[in-house]
């Protein structure tokens, strides 16, 4: 027998009623766990766990599944920006609860519609449509790379969804990079290349690993944030890293993310000061680099 809590649980702890009759349960075992609590009526025919995204059960309390920067939030893919919930629903959709501030809902039918998704959820890709239409280039970039480097998208996906997207994002293809490990890491390279700046993410080098960004081959920049370096342990193998790439003829620099997010021209003319500077020494080992 099917343990109703885990399956209210599961998938973000929102369902169709319908799912759940389908699965085994009864209308009288999800009616005794609403009486109970451990679980909530959001609209006719959607039921939902206590620990169900909110954002996702505010969406479906509008009539449609959580889409844009919300939804890639919700499947761990990075994005900038912090809207309110952006919700797609059916061109036939009717009777919906008014919006609140903040709040958008679009009127389409899927694009790239997820066979194995949850039901109050948008496709990846088509959560990545949607925040195409009012995200810049970097922003929508950066989380492209996010999908692309988590397994959410392949890059098959990438012309698809290219000719989804308004005419000012027809370069995606070519500026995607699935190596980027976080959006601020992303945004930090795209500014570099604008600068005509060789910056190679995720280089491997000999003796040190991998490091965030290699800048004409011999100025590390390493993007930190408070999450993966704020404790002692993590900031003792940070110093103990700059040491070794300092011995190796490298240079280094440190980010937190949060600056990038903030002040990026001022991380950029920190970079190109170092970068007038030259490197440490004249001979510098590139051998452990990796493409």
């Amino acid at each position: 027998m099917r343990d109703l809590d885990l399956d209210l649980a599961a998938g973000g702890g929102i369902h169709r009623s319908s799912t759940l009759l389908e699965l085994g349960h009864s209308r009288r075992s999800i009616a005794a766990a609403i009486a109970q609590r451990r679980a909530h009526r959001v609209r006719v025919g959607w039921i939902a766990h206590p620990g169900a995204d909110p954002a996702g059960v505010r969406a479906v309390e509008l009539g449609g599944r959580l889409t844009g920067s919300a939804a890639l939030r919700s499947l761990g893919i990075w994005a900038d920006r912090t809207t309110g919930v952006s919700v797609a629903c059916s061109p036939n959709a009717a009777r919906l609860e008014p919006l609140r501030a903040g709040e958008l809902r679009t009127w389409r039918w899927d694009r790239f519609p997820d066979a194995v998704g949850v039901e109050w959820r948008v496709s990846a890709l088509d959560a990545l449509r949607d925040l195409g239409v009012g995200a810049s280039s970097p922003e929508l970039i950066a989380s492209v790379d996010s999908a692309l480097h988590h397994g959410m998208i392949t890059a098959d996906c990438l012309p698809a969804l290219t000719d989804s997207l308004p005419a000012r994002h027809r370069m995606l293809p070519g500026r995607v990079d699935a190596r980027a490990d976080s959006g601020a890491e992303s945004h930090l390279r795209l500014l570099l290349r604008a600068q005509g700046l060789t910056a190679r993410p995720q280089a491997e080098l000999a003796g040190i690993g991998r490091v965030d960004l290699l800048v004409d081959g011999w100025l590390i920049i390493e993007v930190d944030s408070r999450a993966h370096h704020g404790d002692p342990a993590d900031q003792d193998r940070d110093r103990q890293r700059d040491g070794e790439a300092t011995l190796q003829g490298y240079a280094v620099l440190r980010f937190m993310a949060m600056d990038v997010a903030s002040r990026r021209d001022w991380c950029l003319a920190v970079i190109q000061a170092r970068l007038r500077s030259g490197p440490p020494s004249s001979t510098v080992r590139r051998a452990g680099a990796a493409l």
